[in-house]
């Protein structure tokens, strides 16, 4: 007697076409199960990301070889059909075979992961999901200033990393260079305003140069890069008729607008209290600033920055 398998294997065509979409909904519901179940016995997020992601590809494993095995005695003829039809295949499929390999290429390239922060093209943002065919991230920035989440989700082909530029923010050296521009007038103490920036700047960025430092240097020693300094510096140009000091320092990726916010806090308040020995160029045109607010309302422009700053 042959085992049920076989019986099952000689069955008419119409019978095991509804075995195979009976198999592959019961296959679907136990792995959704697994899927749901098993990753919460993993306390870490990414671990419970991974035992998902396996989950899925071990599904798909499955439906597969029961696929394949329900229509073993059928292969030989749908193998010749295929391989007459290979060429319109491959063309209306050049796409998905595209993304498939940049898929590929991300996997085992260590182009980015899970969690990292990218730039791919235009589209910046944090990696949400990485498919056979899509990444999905969770955008930054858009209409939105600074570093901040738009709220959008975007899926991006993965066939784009073979053909463009991508950007990761957080391998490697998870620092970027940032900067902040400060207009006083030609009237201020330009000794007091260098030294005024850098204390400013050391004050607040000593957390990161540790930090920064060490993982400058294991960057430097696998990809043979000058030694460079990482503390602060400020430089500065006469534009407009006034002193613009230029803060360039170095900061975690993701603290940007944090860090921005406490430099230019502190930097206004030791401005404020400087005396008069360092002015905002702004101030030197603001006379009334009602009657400014409103000039400047009518002719369709806002305030400056630094006017709201000093008002």
């Amino acid at each position: 007697m042959p085992d049920p398998l076989q019986q099952i294997v000689l069955l008419p065509l119409g019978l095991k076409i509804v075995c195979a979409s009976l198999g592959i909904l019961l296959i679907h519901a136990v792995f959704r199960l697994l899927e749901r179940t098993l990753p919460r016995h993993f306390r870490e997020r990414d671990s419970r990301y991974r035992v998902r992601k396996a989950i899925i590809f071990a599904g798909y494993a499955v439906v597969i070889l029961f696929v394949t095995a329900l229509f073993e005695d059928r292969l030989g003829r749908v193998t010749f059909a295929l391989g007459v039809a290979g060429a319109s295949v491959v063309i209306a499929l050049q796409d998905v075979i595209a993304s498939f390999a940049g898929w590929f290429a991300i996997e085992f390239s260590n182009l980015y992961a899970v969690g990292q922060r990218i730039q791919i093209g235009e589209t910046k943002g944090d990696v949400l999901d990485i498919s056979m065919l899509r990444t999905t991230l969770m955008e930054i920035g858009n209409w939105v200033s600074g570093d901040l989440y738009s709220g959008r989700i975007v899926q991006i082909p993965n066939s784009i990393v073979l053909k463009g530029q991508v950007f990761n923010y957080s391998q490697g050296f998870r620092f970027v260079w940032d900067e902040v521009k400060i207009p006083l007038t030609v009237t201020s103490d330009l000794q007091l305003a260098r030294e005024m920036l850098l204390r400013t700047a050391g004050v607040i960025l000593s957390d990161y140069l540790e930090e920064a430092e060490s993982s400058w240097k294991g960057v430097a020693d696998n990809y043979r890069l000058e030694k460079s300094s990482l503390d602060p510096t400020v430089s500065l140009v006469v534009d407009g008729g006034c002193f613009v000091f230029t803060l360039s320092y170095i900061v975690d990726y993701a603290d940007r607008n944090l860090m921005k916010d406490r430099l230019f806090t502190r930097i206004a308040q030791e401005i404020t209290g400087s005396d008069g020995r360092l002015i905002w160029a702004a101030t030197s045109n603001v006379t009334n600033p009602t009657t400014e607010t409103k000039a400047e309302t009518s002719n369709g422009s806002s305030p400056n920055a630094y006017q709201i700053l000093q008002r």
